[in-house]
């Protein structure tokens, strides 16, 4: 399997690349855009590209797994952004989402098309399959934030089912993505898109958890107790699936990667099913 990088040198090239895509938006009606993506400073969705692609390939290529990530960071970014309107529209009293609604869009948009001519510079036999993941992502976002569940105060399960179809799916996507890279082959296909999918749905949740509130909407009847259910259900079923992979995948590499960056405790003492 390929050497991987620390995340803090990993996080650095894909900085440099992110920062690339984004010169010249610093200011004017696009500077939302660098706003949205450059405070983000773990590049988390980014690392799971890579670590997915160097869990399969014999030597790490940077030349493909840095501008993928790069691609779902910028995806990542139009979605902050779409969330940030939605809930702009709905409560204009939170001082710090109160955006001009043209900028934000126009912003948005760019990161979205950006995304996917990022991931035109990948090599040619890769650009197909990659797009076609990340047109299924964003058909997924793209559902979630049209739904009325974000403009109305939620069900708990609707609340559930929203992070799973927007962060879920861009883990889903930095997963398959990344493995389709190196080369995947097989039922450890859908396994990636399992683990993906779970390890990014629990990072979202305990982002909300960890959070000041916002990301919890007022009215609502979601409580910390059903997140974390939610993100117990998601553990385990990630754990199957990294419990399924086949030999040819470093199945430690990627425990390693959950262990330190998804924490196990987000799921409490809760071990209900409801």
């Amino acid at each position: 399997m390929a050497h991987n990088l620390s995340l803090t040198d990993r996080r650095t090239e894909i900085d440099t690349r992110l920062e690339r895509a984004l010169d010249g938006t610093e200011s004017g009606r696009l500077a939302p855009a660098s706003t949205a993506v450059l405070e983000r400073d773990t590049r988390w969705y980014g690392q799971l590209v890579a670590l997915s692609h160097n869990s399969l390939a014999t030597t790490a290529d940077r030349a493909v797994a840095v501008p993928a990530a790069t691609a779902i960071e910028l995806l990542r970014g139009y979605l902050r952004l779409r969330e940030e309107l939605i809930r702009q529209l709905d409560n204009e009293a939170i001082d710090s989402l109160q955006r001009e609604v043209t900028p934000a869009l126009l912003a948005s948009d760019y990161l979205y098309t950006s995304a996917y001519s990022t991931l035109g510079t990948l090599p040619a036999d890769c650009i197909a399959e990659c797009v076609e993941e990340l047109t299924t992502v964003s058909e997924s976002i793209i559902e979630a934030l049209g739904s009325d569940c974000l403009q109305s105060p939620p069900s708990p399960a609707e609340y559930c089912s929203a992070i799973d179809n927007t962060a879920g799916a861009l883990g889903r996507g930095a997963a398959v993505i990344g493995a389709t890279l190196a080369g995947i082959d097989g039922p450890d296909g859908d396994h990636f898109a399992t683990l993906g999918r779970g390890f990014g749905t629990v990072w979202k949740i305990q982002d909300i958890l960890a959070s000041d509130g916002l990301s919890v909407r007022t009215g609502t009847t979601l409580t910390e107790r059903r997140l974390r259910q939610h993100a117990n259900r998601r553990l385990r079923e990630t754990d199957r699936a990294l419990r399924q992979l086949s030999s040819a995948v470093d199945v430690p590499s990627l425990r390693a990667f959950g262990a330190e960056t998804v924490s196990e405790s987000i799921a409490g003492r809760s071990s209900d099913e409801s």
